[in-house]
């Protein structure tokens, strides 16, 4: 009688044993599937929703300072062409492989000029707001510049005009060249705000 029972105990704890080593497969499967999930959509976010940025340099300030961190978003241009006064970022023709941050100035189709130290669109000087009081728009030209915008072709400027590489030297910007548009200021946390567009009718 003892043998019959100790024969059954090894085979319920074998079985107990086995039965763990199954629930311990699942759980594991479960992790890893979840774990994958997470990864694709954090992957997914980042290359067609919204991307952090980091500010290197002074060419946006006022409006940005070196190493703020922005949150930038990418769905707005898969639905609709870039707006004028939109804070973008965007590879240079010239050098494909960086990515600057700058601000649209001009869309397709607007005639710019600068001259005098300030801007014109379509024959008409705008109203920049974000520019320190002291600072002017200038190029290398002594006569001015003077540009027609042709089709997907779009014209920006660092807000620090004395110290960006902007389309003044580099050229109009294909919207192929865009990546995405400036949303958010999430740190220092003391300056974190949402960015839209600058109305230069007004």
């Amino acid at each position: 009688m003892e043998e019959k029972i100790s024969e059954n105990n090894q085979t319920n704890n074998k079985t107990s044993r086995q039965r763990a080593f199954v629930v311990f497969l699942l759980n594991a499967f479960e992790f890893i599937k979840t774990m994958i999930i997470i990864v694709a959509l954090a992957f997914a976010i980042r290359v067609f929703i919204v991307q952090p940025f980091v500010v290197e340099g002074e060419s946006m300030e006022p409006t940005f300072q070196s190493k703020d961190y922005l949150i930038t978003e990418k769905i707005s241009y898969r639905l609709r062409l870039p707006k004028q006064g939109e804070i973008i970022i965007f590879n240079p023709p010239d050098k494909p492989s960086e990515n600057y941050i700058k601000r649209i100035i001009a869309v397709p189709g607007d005639k710019v000029a600068v001259k005098g130290g300030s801007v014109y669109i379509n024959d008409r000087i705008i109203s920049e707001p974000y520019l320190s009081e002291m600072d002017k728009t200038l190029v290398a030209q002594k006569e001015g510049y003077t540009t027609v915008l042709k089709e997907d072709e779009y014209f920006v400027m660092g807000d620090n005009r004395s110290h960006s590489r902007d389309s003044r030297e580099i050229g109009s910007i294909p919207g192929q060249n865009i990546i995405s548009k400036v949303w958010f200021r999430l740190l220092p946390v003391e300056s974190a705000r949402v960015f839209g567009a600058v109305n230069y009718q007004n």
